[in-house]
């Protein structure tokens, strides 16, 4: 599926971090898909297919390899959003 980009939505932190450290541990939460902005097409447009503001969200370097390819990482198959799955199916 092109022109659908992959963002995920990470759990909360519960540790407490020092400045300048990196939190290596968080988990997935869910996994999004956006559309491309119009004007930089790498980019993801401001809100997700779900609604969700994509500033809060990771980009995920994934992309589909070929049509019949889910537009999610196959091993977050379990944390797709399925609002997000809905309107893309709806396209």
């Amino acid at each position: 599926m092109s022109g659908v980009i992959v963002l995920v939505e990470l759990e909360p932190s519960t540790e407490v971090l020092d400045a300048g450290e990196v939190d290596v541990g968080a988990r997935v939460r869910w996994v999004h898909a956006a559309p491309p902005d119009p004007d930089v097409p790498e980019d993801p447009g401001p809100v997700t297919f779900c609604g969700i503001d994509t500033r809060d969200l990771e980009r995920e370097p994934y992309r589909p390899a070929g049509p019949g390819d889910p537009w999610y990482p196959p091993s977050q198959r379990t944390r797709r959003c399925r609002e997000c799955e809905a309107a893309l199916k709806a396209l």
